[in-house]
């Protein structure tokens, strides 16, 4: 396993797009937090309070900057099927489980990692722009800097498994896209109570609530639960593919 590890280490760090992609999250997630902090302390001002901490307006920046770090997580597995590599990965790794597991690995440290100096940075960018209202403690930073990392970590796990199954990077993007923005505002949007319910246990749903530490609809423990089962069932779902489909 130790092989496997350094040789899906090796792989991901040499794709040009690894460095460019967690560049371009940063960077949105620096914007996004210097956007949501300015907007709250504007807000504020006109006796509307949108947020409690700075943490809580990072969180709304890394919901918009999670696409790269999804489209970073999808190409790990379906730019091999695009290029053809897969078939050189398999034949140097044989036990498919194996791949699979090395490369779920490497991806939830490199982004797991990722999400926590999101969190650190996106703190000290929204802080400063919200004043009082960007007032929290080691211990919200602490929690929130974990969230963050559990939650990326978890869509990158989501994301590797469907790529397995779609192997296609245009596919696997689009369903993500589509899973995380529009269908739980749409799912809100229903007059239908289970539908509602059912939107609350969608992953970016879960993922805020992580990140902010936030009782509605549920707590943070919760929310770490619906995001296990949507990683372990897309990384099931991807090893299916994998033991039933040729390369």
């Amino acid at each position: 396993m130790k092989g496997v590890l350094a040789f899906e280490w090796t792989k991901l760090w040499s794709l040009r797009s690894t460095p460019w992609s967690l560049v371009a999250t940063m960077a949105l997630t620096v914007l996004g937090s210097a956007v949501v902090g300015g907007s709250a302390t504007a807000s504020a001002e006109n006796g509307i309070s949108t947020f409690d901490a700075a943490p809580d307006a990072v969180a709304e920046a890394v919901l918009l900057a999670q696409l790269t770090l999804v489209a970073l997580a999808a190409l790990a597995i379906t730019g091999e099927y695009s290029s053809g590599s897969i078939s050189s990965t398999l034949h140097s790794v044989p036990i498919r489980g194996r791949m699979l597991a090395g490369k779920a690995l490497v991806l939830g440290a490199v982004i797991g990692g990722a999400g926590l100096l999101l969190s650190a940075v996106g703190t000290a960018t929204a802080a400063p722009l919200m004043g009082e209202l960007g007032a929290f403690t080691a211990g919200e930073a602490v929690a929130a800097a974990l969230g963050t990392a559990g939650y990326v970590a978890a869509l990158a796990m989501i994301a590797l498994g469907l790529g397995t199954v779609l192997r296609g990077a245009a596919g696997t993007i689009t369903s993500l896209v589509l899973l995380l923005i529009p269908m739980p505002q749409l799912m809100k949007l229903s007059d239908m109570e289970w539908l509602d319910r059912a939107a609350d246990l969608l992953p970016s749903v879960a993922g805020s609530v992580l990140m902010t530490g936030d009782a509605d609809p549920y707590g943070p423990p919760a929310a770490s639960a619906v995001l296990l089962v949507w990683s372990l069932a897309a990384l099931v779902g991807g090893y299916g593919a994998l033991r039933s489909r040729d390369a």
